[in-house]
């Protein structure tokens, strides 16, 4: 079997930080909570419940975080315009596909922030594993292990591309 690809989603293939960080900031506003564009960058790879809690926290104010996080969810397709392909990476998985190398993405993202932004892309893999199939978000690397498992491969000899450090 030809060797299987792993690739992370946001930060990889796609510029998503910008409209995320729209998004939550005025779901948080909308709440009362400031959100600094410093910070927030520099909390990437945090599920968004941790960049609510951790923003209200700052701002010492109560808030429903799922609520919140709904609402973020709302808003939402609001900001997907702002999303920009990493045409690089893209085209290294479409090379991958085009050899038949087995290969996937593994996102601490969710379905609904990722599955309109394939479509927009025109991203195809294999498989995808989001946040919503683990107990454990990314950036742990058990988020990888059910992304060879469904490919059929061993993890062990699988690259993976990854931008963050904590991946």
């Amino acid at each position: 079997m030809k060797e299987a690809y792993i690739f992370d989603f946001d930060g990889i293939l796609v510029n998503t930080m910008e409209g995320h960080f729209g998004a939550y900031r005025r779901a948080l506003e909308e709440v009362n909570v400031p959100v600094d564009r410093d910070e927030f960058y520099r909390l990437a790879g945090k599920s968004g419940r941790e960049m609510i809690t951790y923003f209200a926290a700052e701002a010492g104010v109560k808030v429903d975080a799922e609520a919140v996080y709904a609402r973020k969810g709302a808003l939402w397709p609001e900001y997907t315009g702002s999303v920009t392909g990493i045409e690089a990476n893209i085209a290294l998985l479409r090379c991958v596909r085009q050899a038949g190398h087995p290969n996937a993405i593994a996102t601490g993202s969710t379905p609904p922030s990722v599955g309109p932004i394939m479509d927009q892309f025109q991203i195809e893999v294999d498989a995808v594993v989001t946040a919503d199939d683990l107990a454990r978000r990314h950036p742990d690397p058990e988020l990888f292990l059910p992304a060879a498992e469904r490919l059929g491969v061993r993890p062990a000899p699988c690259p993976v591309l990854e931008h963050s450090v904590r991946g």
